[in-house]
């Protein structure tokens, strides 16, 4: 939900330039880009994952382009009864494809990887993340420590010593 609402206000952001107050008609072009736009992870746009059928552009209706002339009101209610029985069928293909794009982002980021082993007796510093022992927010410290590596387990998990009274 982060990812769709930081692509919308960038959306919007694009679209203004200075005039930041006009925010509000920019809005809708923005979403129907966002909607109609095909998703690298799916392979599929939004809009269509959701009503199972492509989206027709409103300007299409507006300017009677060659795709709205040549309509059939029969053959158009067949093809989109058609379009929902296989609404699902689309929707697990695209579950596959993220699945897949899922896997192959993981093995990316997985190749380079650093593991560091440490040994009893080294000093070490941990993410204060970890444990929120210190204050969090924006201005609190990243780090706690130091502390000293008292035992290493064989499944990679160490057991630490404070060294604050030290």
């Amino acid at each position: 939900m982060e990812v769709s609402n930081r692509t919308i206000v960038n959306g919007i952001k694009k679209r203004l330039g200075n005039a930041k107050g006009n925010w509000a008609e920019e809005v809708l072009i923005v979403l129907w880009s966002y909607i109609t736009t095909p998703r690298t992870s799916t392979k599929e746009t939004p809009f269509s994952l959701t009503y199972g059928t492509e989206a027709m552009f409103p300007i299409e209706v507006a300017v009677n382009t060659l795709r709205v002339a040549n309509k059939d009101e029969e053959s158009n209610a067949q093809d989109l009864r058609i379009n929902q029985d296989i609404l699902e069928e689309k929707r697990e293909r695209s579950g596959m494809h993220q699945a897949a794009y899922k896997h192959a982002t993981e093995r990316y980021y997985n190749q380079r990887v650093k593991e560091k082993e440490f040994r009893v007796g080294e000093y070490v510093l941990r993410k204060n993340k970890a444990s929120q022992a210190l204050p969090q927010g924006k201005l609190g410290p990243t780090w706690e420590g130091p502390y000293k590596v008292t035992e290493a387990n064989k499944n990679g998990a160490y057991v630490l010593e404070t060294m604050e009274g030290r």
